[in-house]
């Protein structure tokens, strides 16, 4: 996966071993063959479960690294509780969709429900009279 960032502010609150192990994992994400977008997929797919909506298209994703408190060394042995974020904007067969994912959560994709954990923003269309 290409085109991961680290967020505006970062210098603020990420410590120098952080930063490293940061550069670490965008270094080996660069290995993925799935996009961003492919990810996002996954995670608006989870959003639209049990709504009888289904994704059309993705519009926008970008990846971020982020800090998760509910991961350890979930990328590698320096990650600790790093992670990457992932925020989509998607058209869906009856609306739009804005979601944000942690991309460890969307690798439990099918074994666990991560639902809960996402932000999700939902915008159905309104039928007129």
């Amino acid at each position: 996966m290409k085109g991961i960032t680290f967020p505006k502010d970062y210098k603020k609150y990420m410590t120098i071993s952080e930063v490293e192990a940061a550069k670490a994992m965008i270094a080996e994400q660069r290995e993925d063959e799935e996009t961003t977008a492919g990810w996002a997929e996954y995670a608006v797919r989870e959003a639209l479960k049990d709504t009888g909506d289904y994704l059309d298209r993705i519009l926008e994703a970008k990846a971020e690294i982020n800090r998760n408190c509910r991961v350890w060394n979930a990328y590698n042995l320096d990650s600790e509780k790093l992670d990457i974020w992932i925020e989509a904007t998607a058209r869906t067969e009856k609306g739009f969709i804005i979601i944000g994912a942690y991309l460890s959560d969307i690798w439990q994709s099918g074994a666990t429900p991560y639902k809960q954990h996402m932000w999700i923003r939902y915008f159905p269309e309104q039928k007129r009279n």
